[in-house]
């Protein structure tokens, strides 16, 4: 539907696009994956983002703009701050291990952006983006169509859908919808097509209403916000319409008694269980930080929010801390969060409501959905769109201008010089 010329260039394939993607669908696909065959899936993963990473740097092809790479610093700062503080881990090997596999998937992230704004223009690059997360997206939609899911009345909060978590389903199904209604807005669209998307997205509400994914809930409310205050892409009557929508969806979960939310008591009561045991596990992890001050600057170690529980409280479990950003305090410190605050998401977040919030409302599900899970590691869900727009708005700023442009102002010189 949105997909038209995805991997070209012009006339020309993009193999660094297709390549992207792959990257991309292997994250969403691996949810689908248990056992050896996960372990296939993740080993095969690296390699692929090795290959793509290499590709980028030794074969670009032909640059169509100049462009000022001085926002590259931003990344290997925020390295730093997370390296420097490894001697300090509580489970140094596990940590080592686990910075040695992210590293490569944020180096490929940061310069892919690099290599986007070197061939397209910036809003081409925002469109090529949209267009991947959305194909690659639509592949846990596919699953939710082709099992029945949004076919059905009965909620399937905590159960597992074509080998897919429920609470997964609810993700993806969101990004296709915030994504693709982007792509609605900002690309044209035969009247089929339309009528195809809007069907699509209306079953996937449906899917996310079934799911019970809060997450999912509060990312399309805060989307469907920006667009009925900022959007000037749509008309006043899609904008009703798709509140009214959403309103709709919101009015079913909360009063009928045959929601996801009320027509099992039991289920909120082991969410809400969860949830507690989760602010729980945080709190005391913000409580080791402000009792032992060196920890506070050097963390706990990546990806050792467990460990350091453990260490410092003899607590023992099994859940992580299901927040992207208070993951970055605990495995790096408070440098290390400060710096990925502002640079990363505020940049971000400033830059998104200045130049696109007008037109696009994808990013308040990117920025909501890792606050409620973690999506720091490279193989979770939403790394790819989540890491890969903050990255997208850390270049925004910098010089982009075109090699034709320059070829001609070089040309008008050279004759210039030659008349005289």
């Amino acid at each position: 539907m949105h997909w038209r010329n995805l991997f070209r260039n012009q006339q020309h394939w993009d193999w660094h696009l297709v390549l992207y993607f792959l990257n991309v669908f292997l994250v969403v696909f691996g949810y689908s994956l248990r056992g050896e065959d996960f372990q296939a899936a993740k080993l095969f993963r690296t390699g692929l983002v090795v290959f793509s990473l290499a590709g980028i740097i030794l074969a670009q092809g032909e640059i169509k703009y100049i462009f000022d790479k001085k926002k590259n610093w931003v990344l290997y700062l925020f390295l730093f701050l997370n390296l420097v503080v490894l001697p300090f881990s509580v489970d140094f090997l596990r940590s080592f291990e686990r910075i040695v596999a992210w590293i490569p998937f944020l180096i490929y992230t940061n310069y892919f952006i690099v290599y986007l704004f070197a061939h397209y223009s910036k809003d081409e690059a925002k469109i090529k983006l949209l267009q991947i997360f959305s194909l690659a997206y639509f592949y846990p939609v596919l699953v939710m169509l082709i099992t029945g899911v949004a076919f059905q009345s009965e909620n399937v909060y905590g159960q597992s859908i074509g080998s897919y978590k429920a609470n997964v389903i609810g993700w993806g199904c969101t990004i296709f919808i915030v994504m693709g209604f982007d792509l609605f807005a900002n690309r044209p669209m035969a009247k089929w097509a339309r009528n195809l998307f809007f069907l699509v997205v209306f079953l996937a509400l449906w899917a996310i209403v079934l799911t019970g994914s809060r997450s999912s809930f509060a990312a399309l409310a805060l989307s469907t916000l920006v667009l009925v205050l900022r959007s000037k892409q749509i008309s006043i009557y899609l904008k009703v319409a798709a509140t009214l929508c959403i309103l709709g969806f919101a009015y079913y979960i909360i009063a009928s008694p045959d929601s996801v939310v009320n027509l099992r008591a039991q289920y909120a009561d082991i969410r809400k269980q969860k949830g507690e045991v989760r602010f729980k596990l945080a709190e005391q992890a913000l409580g080791i930080f402000i009792n032992n001050p060196e920890v506070l600057f050097t963390g706990f170690g990546f990806d050792s929010f467990r460990a350091g529980l453990q260490f410092y409280a003899g607590i023992r479990t099994d859940l992580a801390s299901h927040n992207s950003y208070l993951e970055i305090l605990f495995s790096g410190g408070i440098f290390s969060f400060l710096c990925f605050a502002v640079f990363f998401a505020l940049n971000a977040l400033l830059k998104y409501v200045r130049f696109d919030s007008q037109s696009f409302v994808f990013l308040p599900a990117l920025m909501v959905i890792p606050y409620f899970e973690s999506n720091l590691n490279a193989g979770q869900f939403l790394f790819f769109p989540w890491m890969t727009f903050l990255f997208y708005y850390i270049h925004l700023s910098s010089l982009q201008f075109p090699v034709a442009e320059m070829n001609i102002s070089k040309k008008k010189k050279m004759q210039a010089a030659n008349t005289h």
